[in-house]
């Protein structure tokens, strides 16, 4: 136990998981409700897949998250497929340890979505539902304005 970093007390009383360390929980000492609905939303960019599970019931409390550096990618191997599918298993198997076991999934950019998918569905975890909102681009008041033409 000399080895473990941080509270070795915390660790204890976490049952030894040590991916639940630092999760905050209620009044009750429960992290989740049975009755709590779950979403995991994904951000995926160029260059990394950051994925977070989310609250809804309790005012969109994010619970835990996951990204590339934390499941050993580094650099380059963060655009991979291979790496959105590890951050998939990594989050599934943190759902199935707490409980949980139907999520809905939002994100913007289609990017590697399907590797996260892959990766939650064969780990058990039910998708409810898929939630696309891409972003929508700016109305014409905010719109750019051409340039000025140059008078002589």
């Amino acid at each position: 136990m000399n080895r473990i970093q941080g509270s070795v007390l915390r660790m204890r009383r976490m049952a030894g998981r040590p991916e639940f360390h630092s999760i905050d929980r209620d009044r009750h000492g429960h992290i989740i409700e049975p009755t709590d609905v779950f979403m995991l939303v994904l951000t995926t960019s160029k260059n990394n897949v950051h994925a977070q599970i989310v609250d809804r019931s309790k005012n969109y409390k994010t619970i835990f998250g996951s990204f590339a550096g934390n499941v050993g990618f580094h650099k380059a191997e963060r655009k991979t497929e291979r790496c959105a599918y590890r951050i998939g298993e990594n989050i599934a198997r943190k759902c199935r340890r707490l409980g949980i076991f139907v999520v809905d999934i939002k994100f913007r950019r289609v990017m590697r979505i399907d590797a996260v998918l892959q990766a939650i569905q064969a780990l058990g975890l039910k998708v409810r539902q898929l939630i696309h909102e891409p972003k929508i681009p700016k109305t014409s008041a905010h719109a750019v304005r051409p340039r000025r033409r140059r008078r002589v």
